[in-house]
């Protein structure tokens, strides 16, 4: 289907006139009734009632009108999403966790546009499973994660860490007191899992379970609690104190790509710089 013919019906019908629609076309009237033809004769319908000054649709043309506008808006997306800007010389599309992206990752971001003006960013927000299978169908060129994907194809690295400290807002010192009243688990991962069942035992002392930091921060800003947070969040949030003799968690950050990627060189050096980051 030529996307012009669509553009044309959806001009006609909006002006209700050949003439006006080939102006704003930039087109001959001629044109304009060539393509309404065309389209008729590839769909087997006719889309408009042609009357002496008076152009209405067809009952066909209206189950079309919905379908032409969605085709439209679709190719449109499709251009902004494929092609680059003149001033753009390549795009990257990077993936990580919501947790990831929310507490540290959006700051790094914004370092990663400045440094690489040239380069069309996608940043995208994914649950594990869901950043390793758009690696592997090739949907995103990098990701970045606490548990990386295995696989011959795919290359890993450590780029950073991440400490959780439990922290709470009623100001105990106590390990004990911190985990009887409110305590908030977050879902940091597997790993993170089997961390919490050693220490705490296969009973988690939790009422409420996220598996968003965000989530358990808004509760904390309003309800005494507490939860295994990043230390950097915790230093920077004047109502959250971290307990003392609480065991504390590291979990490493990788960013993998499979190895065959054609902007492997782009992502070696976005990697370059995301390196040392740290939570």
């Amino acid at each position: 289907m030529d996307i012009d013919l669509l553009k044309t019906f959806l001009e006609v019908n909006r002006t209700r006139h050949f003439s006006r629609a080939a102006e704003n076309l930039y087109v001959t009237s001629a044109a304009v009734s060539a393509r309404i033809k065309l389209l008729e004769k590839q769909l087997g319908i006719e889309v408009f009632a042609r009357n002496r000054g008076n152009i209405q649709l067809t009952g066909e043309g209206e189950r079309l009108l919905p379908y032409a506008e969605t085709m439209i808006n679709t190719w449109a997306q499709t251009l902004q999403d494929l092609r680059l800007q003149p001033e753009l010389d390549g795009r990257i599309h990077i993936g990580a966790t919501s947790n990831l992206w929310t507490l540290s990752l959006e700051d790094k971001l914004l370092e990663l546009c400045d440094s690489f003006p040239a380069l069309a960013i996608h940043a995208e927000g994914h649950t594990s499973i869901g950043l390793s299978r758009r690696l592997a169908n090739r949907t995103l060129d990098m990701v970045l994660i606490h548990d990386p994907p295995f696989s011959s194809e795919l290359h890993s690295e450590k780029v950073g860490e991440i400490k959780l400290v439990l922290a709470s807002n009623q100001g105990t010192s106590k390990f004990s007191d911190a985990v009887e009243g409110g305590y908030i688990y977050i879902d940091w991962g597997t790993a993170f899992s089997g961390f919490h069942a050693r220490k705490y035992g296969e009973n988690s002392p939790a009422k409420l379970h996220v598996n968003l930091a965000s989530i358990a921060i808004g509760v904390l800003a309003s309800r005494p609690g507490s939860a295994y947070l990043p230390s950097s969040t915790v230093n920077s949030v004047d109502w959250l104190k971290p307990v003392k003799g609480a065991p504390a968690f590291r979990r490493a950050i990788y960013l993998s790509y499979r190895d065959g990627n054609e902007n492997v060189e782009t992502i070696k050096a976005l990697s370059a710089q995301i390196k040392g980051l740290s939570m």
